[in-house]
């Protein structure tokens, strides 16, 4: 398993990964958030956003799951939205991070050579020219390992497919399906067989019944689109090579490669992808007029100043908002196989520190 870093498109992450004070290495908890509290108030809500909590338990749960020097291998950045075509990154803005990578690989020299990926949203016309640029510009650029780019949209795998072809596609985890809402998790699983097929049973038999069903959910629940052979036809025919999943607890079968061929699996961790669309709720916080309707102009990035926290009546995950998206914290990686995931270096986990823009 390799770990790469999402630093989303706010470039301030690539600076505080320069100066390491992201991932927690030679200073103390305590120490990196106070940095953060008072350089950074731009990513404090009204109360001080749950993300923080999240990230800081994250990240001893890595050192505590795979190695205590795990950040010492960082194996490459992923940078960009997956889900908001308003926070494409603009052609200076991909020209900046290229820089502040190259600036990453000379103060912390890799382990191996580092792979720069470009994450890119869902997009509609009027966004989709500022990401030609972008796609374009990486397309021609000099460097050292082929740059990827992680595809949500079909017409920008046909574009990378046919006109951008030095640029290896990766398909993500708002393109690529999986069964993810937080019911399933919180409440478990809960068999209700009709009322035809127990009227005339006894409860061992409608016991045997439910443990039946909860079996099949539980492997229902356990798969993606990528164990599929059809999907994995259709993969191979577009050269991509690896899929992209969020981290899901209780889902351990989910991770495993048995069915998968010879395609690489992205683990998003902490935040997994609940639900995403075009209104954008972060935008109504200064305009109201935002809150019902699709975003029609280009984005100020709201969502730079901004989160919303949900107050939820379970335990043991937080669920927050950002741009049109939402997100449920999964920290417990000892649903991650040794065997199955870890051992394998075509996988790789993706530590995003913050659901950022």
């Amino acid at each position: 398993m390799q770990l790469f870093i999402h630093l989303w498109t706010n470039l301030e992450y690539f600076k505080l990964l320069n100066e390491w004070f992201l991932l927690s290495m030679w200073k103390e908890d305590r120490d990196i958030a106070n940095f953060i509290l008072e350089n950074y108030p731009g990513e404090l809500a009204t109360n001080i956003s749950p993300q923080y909590e999240v990230n800081f338990v994250s990240i001893r749960e890595i050192k505590r799951k795979f190695w205590p020097d795990a950040f010492n291998k960082i194996d490459g950045i992923y940078y960009g939205s997956d889900n908001c075509e308003y926070l494409v990154p603009y052609k200076n803005e991909v020209e900046n991070a290229i820089e502040e990578f190259k600036e990453f690989n000379k103060k912390y020299p890799p382990h191996k050579v580092r792979t720069f990926t470009l994450v890119t949203p869902y997009v509609w016309d009027k966004m989709l020219s500022y990401l030609e640029e972008s796609l374009g510009y990486l397309n021609n650029l000099s460097i050292k390992n082929p740059i990827e780019v992680v595809i949500n949209d079909f017409w920008v795998l046909n574009l990378v497919y046919k006109k951008y072809t030095n640029l290896k596609p990766i398909f993500g985890r708002v393109i690529h399906k999986l069964l993810k809402t937080p019911l399933i998790d919180t409440y478990w699983y809960e068999a209700h067989p009709s009322w035809e097929l127990i009227k005339n049973k006894t409860e061992q038999e409608k016991k045997v019944l439910r443990d039946e069903i909860v079996k099949w959910q539980l492997k229902f629940y356990n798969s993606a689109e990528v164990s599929l052979d059809i999907y994995q036809n259709f993969l191979k025919k577009f050269r991509v090579e690896r899929v992209a999943l969020d981290y899901m607890e209780k889902r351990e079968d989910l991770y495993n490669n048995k069915n998968q061929s010879s395609i690489g699996i992205d683990i998003y961790y902490p935040w997994a992808l609940v639900f995403t669309g075009r209104l954008c709720d972060t935008s109504a916080i200064e305009n109201p007029s935002k809150g019902f309707y699709a975003t029609d102009d280009i984005c100020p990035r709201t969502c730079n100043r901004y989160d919303i926290s949900y107050k939820i009546k379970t335990v043991g995950y937080n669920l927050i908002q950002r741009w049109n998206a939402g997100y449920r914290s999964e920290v417990n990686l000892d649903y991650l196989s040794d065997i199955d995931f870890v051992k394998d270096d075509n996988n790789r986990l993706v530590f995003a520190p913050f659901v950022s823009v």
